[in-house]
């Protein structure tokens, strides 16, 4: 393991538990239901994608033109304000990559603007060596398109690559670029065919760190 490609909303920080608590607040205000289940499903899709997955859900009268509006504007007040907590164990171990050499990249769906303020906000920037944004490739996740891209760009075999996502989209578009896929834990559940195709998962960093023996001197 060479190079390690993370994911970062809901991998990285806990930003998928407060964008759920948006849209089922925006959701409810105009007589709809949200479920964990149907939410599952627009994770790590790109932003222009999931128009049409609401409206195959909730029917062609659904307004998602006005609720998606305010989902961003109160998206982009989060972003701004750097209301995001890093999944326990995070820096400590991109700082573990890091004394080992291991290289580290983004691959994100989020926009390279929002992306960046985050990073910045949470002093996170310069423990990655590159990143990959949502609004800078033409195919979302699952497509495997942004980890192609990664993996070409990290500058190592993909049997040295390995993916850290948290959902099922995330996991897909890993996978189907022929990556081993880790995946850090978070309240939306992914289905059992998926769970399959994980190489290991755990609730945080610390638990990796102690898989990876990245808190020893070398790594085994």
């Amino acid at each position: 393991m060479r190079c390690i490609l993370f994911d970062m909303d809901g991998t990285l920080i806990n930003s998928e538990a407060k964008y759920y608590a948006i849209w089922d607040q925006l959701l409810a205000d105009n007589g709809y239901h949200l479920t964990v289940d149907f939410y599952r499903h627009i994770l790590r899709m790109p932003m222009s994608g999931i128009q049409q997955t609401f409206t195959d859900h909730y029917g062609t009268g659904f307004p998602f033109d006005t609720l998606f509006s305010a989902f961003l504007k109160q998206r982009t007040a989060l972003v701004q304000h750097g209301n995001f907590e890093l999944i326990l164990g995070t820096r400590a171990f991109l700082k573990a990559c890091g004394h080992h050499q291991i290289s580290c990249g983004l691959v994100t769906s989020s926009y390279r603007n929002e992306t960046q303020a985050i990073l910045e906000k949470l002093d996170l920037a310069s423990y990655f060596q590159f990143a990959l944004f949502g609004d800078e490739t033409q195919h979302g996740k699952p497509d495997p398109e942004i980890y192609l891209q990664a993996i070409a760009k990290s500058g190592f075999p993909p049997d040295e690559v390995v993916a850290f996502e948290d959902s099922k989209n995330g996991i897909l578009s890993a996978k189907n670029a022929g990556l081993a896929v880790y995946r850090i834990e978070n309240p939306v559940p992914i289905d059992a065919d998926i769970f399959d195709l994980v190489t290991a998962s755990f609730s945080n960093y610390d638990e990796a760190l102690e898989f990876f023996h990245l808190n020893q001197e070398q790594l085994q």
